[in-house]
């Protein structure tokens, strides 16, 4: 049996395809996922720039770039008719077309929240059909792989990343201090851990059921995620625990940082229950070696906190410091906390 050979230019076109999509979906996380997507963009077609924007509101309300939003760098400034056209794409539809000033863009939502909006735009000035035909493949491939690769590893009930993304993004932090990356020491700034958990939280499920204590758990999650930054990790552990990873801040920053978050919990009125308070240990990302060494840390000082009357926000390396707490060894025999 014969096969087919597809000409040259072609077979060149499909093999760019294939192992732009393989890239693609090699990515474990937003960030590479979109370095990705913009790289095999410019890859296939040479002649277009490309800009992805992050939009937040101010607090005019009105829509400005997100500067704390880590995406690419634009390859092209976004002005005001750009933005208006960002702000009005429908996340659920596809690629719409706008002309401006000799260029034609693309833009495609990369997703939207109340007040925040992602989007992609690819421009140049004439698009063919086989051009289009790509950009919009390949969009529609990010799509896709990006609903997947949300559900893997965000948590069903509040939408905050789960454990397993925990276990990644500390051990990449680890990482990275193990081959030198010690960004945090030119700037005087450290990166934490800080553990989360919501007081008498049984007598919650007990006193309102656990439909109610869902409630309560996806406002919280909601508090906490508005209390810190977009270049901050927040985490669904399990039950009513949850991680943050705090990165890049001063050291006597963390503890306002956090108390911010106990007083915006405090002062929330939960439907039907009233008030929930929420009591917090932290520790520094320093020298352990192990992310469950980091987790430790934290966790003792969440339960010293919880012994001390909860709604309270506790400093393991204070705690250390001040005779309260011994400094253990790190665990030894298994180290599956994950």
């Amino acid at each position: 049996m014969s096969v087919a050979k597809l000409p040259s230019r072609q077979s060149e076109i499909t093999h760019e395809v294939i192992e732009s999509v393989v890239h693609l979906t090699e990515q474990r996380d937003e960030l590479t996922l979109l370095r990705s997507l913009q790289h095999s963009i410019l890859e296939m077609l040479p002649e277009v720039q490309v800009a992805m924007v992050c939009l937040a509101l101010d607090a005019d309300r009105r829509w400005v770039n997100d500067t704390a939003c880590p995406m690419p760098s634009p390859m092209f400034p976004i002005n005001n008719v750009l933005m208006a056209e960002i702000v009005d794409l429908d996340p659920e539809k596809s690629i719409r077309q706008h002309e401006e000033d000799g260029q034609i863009y693309l833009m495609g939502s990369l997703g939207a929240q109340d007040e925040r909006r992602k989007a992609i735009m690819i421009r140049q000035a004439e698009w063919n059909d086989a051009d289009l035909r790509i950009a919009h493949g390949m969009l529609n491939i990010y799509a896709n792989f990006a609903r997947v690769l949300f559900d893997s590893e965000r948590d069903t009930l509040t939408g905050l990343y789960n454990r397993k993304k925990l276990e990644q993004k500390l051990g990449e932090l680890l990482a990275g201090r193990m081959r030198g990356h010690n960004r945090q020491r030119d700037n005087n700034t450290t990166d934490y851990l800080a553990v989360f958990d919501i007081d008498h939280f049984k007598r919650i499920n007990d006193n309102h059921g656990h439909l109610m204590g869902d409630e309560v758990l996806l406002i919280f999650a909601g508090l906490v995620r508005n209390a810190l930054r977009d270049v901050d990790w927040v985490f669904r552990y399990g039950g009513e625990e949850f991680v943050a990873l705090v990165k890049g801040v001063p050291p006597g920053t963390i503890s306002l940082i956090l108390e911010r978050v106990r007083v915006a919990v405090q002062d929330h009125a939960f439907p039907q229950v009233g008030q929930v308070t929420v009591s917090i240990g932290f520790t520094a990302i320093a020298e352990q070696t192990l992310p469950p060494y980091v987790f430790q840390e934290a966790d003792k000082a969440l339960y010293y906190a919880k012994e001390q009357g909860r709604n309270r926000v506790c400093d393991y390396s204070q705690l250390v410091a001040s005779g309260e707490l011994s400094r253990d060894e790190p665990l030894s025999g298994s180290v599956e906390l994950f």
